[in-house]
């Protein structure tokens, strides 16, 4: 019975140690078909093993190790990338951070038609920037920017504490408040004066209605006396039993209107040709002699 259950420890014991093996070999990428490449780098800050790769963000290998060549004084990276990833010879693979100190490789690829063989070596092409230090013109511009921030924010502060401002802002509470209650009155009273106002619109649109009518009417009458009267005056010119029918329709008058003209234009004449029998010239002389 003992050895029965010193078995079952045992047994428990290798499994757990095989299941940590697989997870790790698992979480390292290594029980993945893989190829191996590797990279040389004179620095790898943030890099370590496990790091991923990634061609245009999407992750398609790991570090597997790294050591330290102390003859050449670089860093030796062993990579496995997916196989079937064909990559050129011209390929770089550079190294990029983040704000959490963590780097990652960034895979470029060439264009070169050689492909690179298992065990090859991949140029590496430096530190790509990263956030920090892309940041790093922003800060120092911020840092410059600073002292008038602190100026603008100490007059702003001054003017915020002056007292013609608050007294400003005090009497534009009292207007708002006066305004608020002359609308609030002018609410309860416009329900009266709409009314109001809608019965005088009514009253006049009656008033208007009549007045119409009444001048329609009268200019009716009018006009129906004035056709009347042009009528009897039409008829009685047309008539000969009237005086003004008799002139405008007889040519007896136009007959004698002509004599007499004629008349008055021969005497006119005779009176310019003989003055004297018709002027009687007295001189007071000769009047006196005779006598």
């Amino acid at each position: 019975m003992k050895f029965g259950n010193e078995l079952r420890i045992g047994l428990w014991t290798i499994a757990s140690i095989a299941v940590l093996v697989f997870g790790v070999k698992y979480l390292k990428g290594q029980l993945h078909t893989t190829t191996t490449y590797y990279i040389v780098a004179q620095n790898v800050d943030g890099l370590a093993e496990s790091s991923h790769i990634k061609y245009k963000g999407y992750k398609v290998g790991r570090v597997r190790s790294m050591s330290y060549d102390y003859k050449r004084n670089l860093v030796v990276c062993e990579l496995n990338i997916d196989p079937s990833l064909r990559i050129p010879s011209d390929s770089r693979i550079l190294i990029a951070g983040d704000l959490l100190n963590a780097s990652t490789l960034v895979l470029e690829l060439g264009e070169s038609e050689k492909i690179i063989e298992s065990g090859d070596t991949i140029m590496a092409g430096g530190n790509q920037p990263g956030l920090l230090d892309q940041a790093g013109p922003m800060l120092a511009s911020v840092s410059s920017l600073m002292p008038k921030i602190d100026s603008l924010l100490v007059g702003l502060n001054r003017v915020v504490n002056e007292a013609k401002l608050q007294e400003t802002l005090l009497n534009i509470n009292s207007l708002s408040m006066q305004l608020q209650n002359t609308v609030s009155n002018l609410n309860r009273q416009l329900p009266t004066i709409l009314s109001n106002v809608a019965d005088a619109s009514a009253n006049l649109d009656t008033l208007a209605i009549q007045l119409k009518e009444a001048e329609i009417e009268q200019i009716i009458a009018n006009a129906n006396d004035a056709i009347a009267h042009a009528d009897s005056l039409i008829r009685a010119i047309n008539s000969t039993d009237g005086t003004a029918g008799k002139l405008i329709n007889s040519d007896e008058l136009h007959n004698q209107l002509t004599r007499t003209i004629a008349d008055v234009d021969s005497l006119i004449t005779d009176i310019k040709a003989n003055p004297k029998r018709y002027i009687n010239v007295r001189v007071f002389g000769k009047d006196k002699e005779k006598k």
